[in-house]
């Protein structure tokens, strides 16, 4: 068991994963996907079904996208995954943070505080609904 957070190291000049393990009491540190460091992007830890995860606001495409990366083996840095791309462009503020996963690989997120959205575990719009028209 662990508590994971990104940080920036200032002698590198890039975002790391700092972990905290529970059970040893010991301070690791793990790299982001190579991939990422290409981007100019916004990007945050989350669990995406039961693996550590990071989504990614890829503003370089047209349109807009949220990639999921999934660490498939924990700690191993060749583990990380793209397993997902969900286009984001229909939401009107151009913004989506993914907030939870179901069981069933559902992603709820929301869109800048204004309503829910809804994909299915291939990436596909299902559902959302905004609540407020500012």
């Amino acid at each position: 068991m662990a508590i994971h957070w990104l940080a920036f190291r200032h002698d590198l000049s890039m975002d790391v994963i700092v972990v905290f393990d529970l059970m040893e009491r010991k301070l690791l540190e793990m790299p982001l996907p190579n991939a990422l460091r290409r981007y100019t992007l916004y990007y945050d830890l989350w669990v995406f079904g039961e693996f550590l995860s990071l989504w990614v606001k890829n503003c370089d495409n047209n349109p807009l996208t949220v990639e999921i990366w999934v660490m498939n083996e924990y700690t191993v840095h060749s583990s990380w995954t793209k397993t997902l791309v969900l286009p984001i462009d229909f939401i009107p503020t151009e913004y989506f943070l993914p907030l939870h996963s179901t069981k069933s690989g559902d992603i709820i997120g929301t869109n800048d505080a204004r309503g829910l959205v809804k994909y299915n575990d291939k990436g596909q719009l299902l559902e959302h609904q905004f609540y407020s028209d500012e």
